[in-house]
């Protein structure tokens, strides 16, 4: 299929590299920078702009890889009126779409992807489509792009999967960085906690949830050792906030667990 991307960074690069070498036509990069939609339209043997009135009018799709908060300014250009048009956000639904078109659909990777990573592992897509058309179309993209499994949803599941992603990858992240900050503090090499990190995270089953695989003093009810840890972060009162909340939430979903089991 011929292809214009709109868009020059991590997910427009990937979806561009895979579609190429799948033998898609990739018409034209549109970027933001001259120097990244050069560099991404070298690499596909395609054209590039920074112009969105100079876009190929002959593609068979326009797939926006940009920022979510510019999708539907840049949908409603009356170049794309009526264009076969697709957006990779997880967040935003693919009825925004609607108004500037009648096909219309989201293909969305459920990962966080860096062009700078040089081996990325499989990842799972979701694809949400305005009809069966689309919907054969974005399943056969979708296939060129990862081997993992492709899952059609509804724009309302694909925004709550956004969140549990949210949950899953970026707020852990984020606690990945407390723990880097708490071995800054005390002159702790972070390094010691890599292992731990990876050993968790691969834990992670398909069929079983992760409470059943908790560990730590507030799974434990270990009162002395939460005590202890509290004393540490009495003078970053944020972390303390965020150890007492998490840990009553471990607390409340080991009881819960427990009621659903019937364990006592």
């Amino acid at each position: 299929m011929k292809i214009v991307i709109l868009g020059a960074g991590n997910i427009a690069t990937l979806f561009a590299k895979r579609l190429f070498e799948k033998n898609h036509t990739i018409l034209q990069i549109v970027g933001k920078t001259e120097t990244n939609a050069a560099l991404l339209a070298k690499q596909v043997n395609a054209t590039y702009t920074t112009n969105i009135e100079w876009i190929n009018n002959n593609a068979d799709i326009y797939l926006f890889a940009t920022p979510d908060n510019v999708i539907v300014e840049v949908a409603s250009n009356p170049i794309f009126k009526n264009k076969f048009l697709i957006h990779t956000s997880g967040s935003i639904d693919a009825m925004a779409l609607k108004p500037f078109t009648m096909h219309f659909g989201v293909i969305w990777p459920v990962q966080s992807l860096s062009v700078s990573v040089k081996s990325i592992p499989p990842f799972p897509i979701v694809i949400t489509a305005s009809d069966n058309k689309v919907a054969s179309v974005l399943e056969m993209l979708a296939a060129d792009i990862t081997t993992d499994q492709v899952i059609t949803l509804a724009d309302e599941q694909k925004k709550k999967l956004h969140l549990a992603a949210v949950m899953a990858s970026n707020f852990t992240n984020y606690l990945y960085q407390v723990a880097y900050n708490l071995c800054q503090e005390h002159q702790l090499p972070f390094s010691l906690l890599v292992p731990l990190i990876h050993y968790t995270a691969a834990n992670v089953t398909n069929d079983n949830a992760p409470i059943n695989k908790q560990t730590g003093p507030a799974f434990r009810n270990d009162t002395n050792t939460l005590q202890t840890h509290e004393t540490i972060l009495q003078q970053n009162q944020d972390y303390l906030q965020l150890y007492k909340l998490l840990s009553q939430l471990i607390i409340a979903e080991k009881q819960k667990n427990k009621s659903l089991s019937g364990k006592p």
